[in-house]
C-alpha cells in the first residue's frame, strides 16, 4: 500500500543538504510532497514524481514572537538548574539589540524568564505560544491544506524555524504523525526546540542521550532514531568536488603553495574574526619570505552573514589571502556553461578538500574539515584591540563544546598568536598528530557512514508507517 509523506523545508541550506544525500530518491511505496519556502535551482532537478507546494504566507504577530523568545530564555535558565553544565545562558536568544525598542523588549524577556524557569512555567508559555500560533491565518491555511491532502506522515527538516511550527502544530492537531530532524549539533543545549513531534531523527548516539537529558518526560527513548545528518553527504559525492585545475583557475590560487583555509563565523560570535585572519596572514607572509615551503590563505566568510571587517584585511594582505566566494560570480569567476553542480556545496567541498588545514574561532567548520581528514585549529587567545562585546573565553564555554571532553586533542587549541609560527614550521608533523582522535570525535558527532543517512531515514519512516 502506497504511503504519502509531506516534507517541510523552510531553509535553503537544509534543502540542499537533503538533496545531496539523495533524500528525494524515495522508495517505490512512498509518494513525497515537498512543502517549502526555499529558492533553489535544485527544485528543478527533483525527481519528476516529487510534487512541490509553496508554504502559505507567514503572518505571526508580535505577541507570538515575544512568547517564542521568552520560552527560549526560560528554558535556558531551567537547563542551568537541572543539567550538570551551568553555562546555558551563554547562548543568546536575542537578535542584535540595535535600537531602544529591542533593548526594552529583550530586557523584559530576560526579567520575566526568571519567573518561568521551571517545568510548569515553560509548559504554560508553550501552551500560550501554541494557542497564539493557532490564531494565525498561516496556521489556518496549513490546517486546510493538510485536511485536503491527508498525508500519512509529516517530516520536518528544521525544528528551530518559526515557519515550521504552524504546519507541525496543524498536523498534530489532525492526528498526523510528525517526525522532526534536529538540524544542528549545537541545537539541543540552546533550548530553542520550537515544536513538538512524535518522533525525532538525531545525528548521533551522543545527541540521542542529549535529547533524553533535556526532554526526559516529553521524548521517550523509542521515539528517537539515530540517522546521522544529510549535512555532510556531499563530501561522499565525487560530482560535488570541482576539478582542481578548474577550481584553482577560477579563484586564481597558487598551485605551488599549501592552502590554509580560514572560515568565518556569524558576526554575533565572530566579531574579532578579521583580527585572527590578520594574524594568520601576517605569519604566512613572514614565513614565505624565508622558507622554501610556501603557504597561501583562503578565506571562506560566512555566506549568510558576511563580516565587513574582512574587507580591509583582504586589501592589505592580497598577496597572501584569496577570498573564496561560495556562490559563483560569472563575471569574476567564469565557469563553463555546462557546470551544473550546486555551487555552494561544491565550493565548500572543494575549498576544504584542497586545503591542508582549517583555522577558525569555534566554528562547526572544524568538523567539516576533520571529516575530510584535515587538521583543524581553534584560535583561543584574546586580541589586544578586540571588540568590546566579544569574549573568547565565553565562546569556548558553550555547552556543545563538552563533546571535546572525551576527545580533548581532536582540534588543536591555539593559546597564543605566536603558535601560528610554530605550526607552519612543523606542519607536516602536526598534520599527522591525533589523526585517530580527530576521527573518533567526528564519529561521535555524526553517525557514519555519512552516505547512508538517507537509508537510515527511510528505514525509520517505513517502521513508522507500517
Amino acid at each position: 500500500m502506497r504511503k504519502k509523506i509531506i516534507s517541510i523545508f523552510v531553509g535553503y541550506q537544509s534543502f540542499e543538504n537533503h538533496y545531496a544525500s539523495d533524500f528525494f530518491e524515495t522508495p517505490e511505496n512512498i509518494d513525497m510532497l515537498l512543502w517549502h519556502n526555499v529558492k533553489s535551482s535544485a527544485l528543478e532537478k527533483l525527481p519528476k514524481d516529487i510534487q512541490t507546494q509553496q508554504l502559505p504566507a507567514f503572518d505571526y504577530k508580535g505577541k507570538t514572537d515575544f512568547l517564542r523568545y521568552l520560552k527560549a530564555k526560560s528554558t535556558l535558565r531551567y537547563n542551568d538548574k537541572t543539567q550538570a553544565s551551568k553555562k546555558h545562558l551563554l547562548y543568546r536568544v536575542a537578535p542584535g539589540k540595535s535600537n531602544l525598542k529591542k533593548k526594552l523588549k529583550f530586557g523584559l524577556i530576560s526579567l520575566l524568564s526568571n519567573f518561568y524557569a521551571s517545568k510548569k512555567g515553560i509548559q504554560k508559555l508553550e501552551n500560550s505560544f501554541f494557542k497564539q500560533t493557532r490564531k494565525s491565518s498561516y496556521y489556518q491555511a496549513c490546517l486546510a491544506y493538510l485536511k485536503e491532502n491527508r498525508p500519512d506522515l509529516i517530516y520536518c527538516s528544521h525544528q528551530v524555524s518559526s515557519l515550521s511550527l504552524a504546519p507541525v502544530l496543524a498536523a498534530r492537531d489532525l492526528g498526523i504523525t510528525v517526525v522532526s530532524f534536529i538540524h544542528s549539533w549545537d541545537n539541543l543545549p540552546k533550548g530553542n526546540k520550537m515544536l513538538k513531534a512524535d518522533h525525532y531523527f538525531v545525528w548521533s548516539d551522543y545527541m540521542k542521550t542529549e535529547m533524553q537529558d533535556y526532554y526526559p518526560e516529553e521524548v521517550k527513548q523509542n521515539n528517537i532514531t539515530v540517522t546521522g545528518t544529510p549535512q555532510f553527504a556531499c563530501y561522499t559525492k565525487p560530482e560535488y568536488l570541482i576539478p582542481k585545475e578548474l577550481f584553482y583557475k577560477a579563484y586564481n590560487l597558487p598551485t605551488d603553495k599549501k592552502i590554509l583555509c580560514f572560515s568565518g563565523n556569524f558576526t554575533s560570535i565572530g566579531m574579532d574574526d578579521p583580527l585572527y585572519l590578520r594574524d594568520l596572514a601576517e605569519v604566512v607572509k613572514k614565513h614565505n619570505q624565508t622558507n622554501s615551503e610556501q603557504y597561501h590563505v583562503v578565506l571562506r566568510a560566512n555566506p549568510a552573514d558576511y563580516n565587513q571587517g574582512f574587507i580591509p584585511i583582504l586589501a592589505k594582505y592580497k598577496d597572501v589571502i584569496t577570498e573564496v566566494i561560495p556562490t559563483w560570480n560569472q563575471v569574476e569567476f567564469p565557469l563553463p556553461e555546462n557546470y551544473t553542480v550546486n555551487s555552494n556545496l561544491g565550493v565548500l567541498y572543494s575549498t576544504l578538500y584542497y586545503s591542508s588545514a582549517i583555522f577558525n574561532i569555534g566554528s562547526t567548520m572544524a568538523l567539516d574539515a576533520i571529516l575530510l581528514g584535515k587538521p583543524a585549529f581553534y584560535c583561543y587567545y584574546k586580541q589586544a584591540n578586540g571588540h568590546k562585546d566579544f569574549d573568547i573565553d565565553r565562546l569556548y564555554q558553550f555547552v556543545h563544546f563538552k563533546t571535546f571532553n572525551a576527545h580533548p586533542k581532536a582540534v588543536h587549541m591555539l593559546r597564543k598568536s605566536s603558535e601560528l609560527t610554530k605550526i607552519l614550521h612543523n606542519f607536516d608533523t602536526l598534520e599527522q598528530q591525533n589523526h585517530d582522535e580527530r576521527a573518533a570525535w567526528a564519529k561521535s558527532i555524526a553517525k557514519h557512514p555519512l552516505n547512508e543517512v538517507r537509508d537510515r531515514m527511510y528505514h525509520a519512516f517505513q517502521n513508522l508507517l507500517s
